[in-house]
């Protein structure tokens, strides 16, 4: 049974959204999300079948979303989860999982929300075809490119490196604790579209100065940092 819970936006709940949102080198969250409903699926059969128009399906998955991520990884060699949704896709009940292995190949594995069996598993799309999407013009992608613009090469290859450690951290991460920042993650989201304008740009002003702390750390600082927090929640 999934449940999205409601949680108070704080600044250490900022940090996670940027790990999310960023950390993941050119693959943030919000992209895969869209992405993931931009593949044509071929025909597929899953267990739990939804009428048309149900909307409250998040209690009918016999699976946790950790489970779906195991299964999705299992399908993918050098794969790791870094994203999912619980979906209705030809009627069935299913998990749409991103996974991303260490050469950047970028993947949508299709789960049965039932039995955890992988009913699709989609060709590797490469980092560099990423780059060239619709998704990598996004105003997202704008502002971050012009918050390094006046570094020095070496500089923003540090930069480069750091987040990447931030990516390998979020990867060190169990699929327990991985499958539950996600879902807090979407919380998250909800209620950040509910701020006003100042709000959102009050949060955002501290979720640089305090990422500007997190990204010097080693990667096993960072490991910690993030598993402290998945802890507090």
């Amino acid at each position: 049974m999934i449940r999205i819970p409601r949680t108070k936006i704080t600044i250490p709940a900022i940090i996670a959204v940027s790990i999310l949102s960023i950390s993941l080198i050119s693959y943030s969250p919000m992209d895969v999300s869209a992405e993931l409903d931009k593949f044509i699926i071929p025909e597929i059969s899953g267990t739990i079948s939804i009428s048309d128009g149900s909307q409250d399906f998040s209690d009918k998955a016999n699976i946790s979303l950790s489970v779906a991520m195991g299964a999705a990884e299992n399908s993918v060699e050098d794969g790791k989860a870094m994203w999912g949704k619980l979906d209705i896709v030809q009627g069935f009940l299913v998990y749409k999982i991103a996974v991303l292995t260490s050469d950047d190949i970028f993947n949508m594995v299709i789960v049965d929300a039932g039995n955890a069996e992988a009913l699709y598993v989609s060709e590797g799309v490469s980092k560099e075809n990423w780059k060239h999407s619709r998704h990598s013009d996004s105003e997202s992608h704008k502002k971050w490119k012009d918050h390094y613009a006046d570094l020095t090469p070496e500089e923003r290859e540090l930069k480069k490196q750091q987040w990447s450690e931030v990516k390998n951290a979020f990867f060190a991460l169990s699929l327990d604790e991985r499958a539950k920042m996600i879902m807090h993650f979407m919380s998250m989201k909800t209620q950040w579209n509910s701020l006003s304008d100042a709000e959102r740009d009050e949060k955002k002003q501290e979720m640089k100065l305090m990422m500007e702390e997190l990204l010097p750390l080693s990667l096993e600082e960072k490991t910690q940092k993030l598993r402290e927090y998945i802890n507090s929640l």
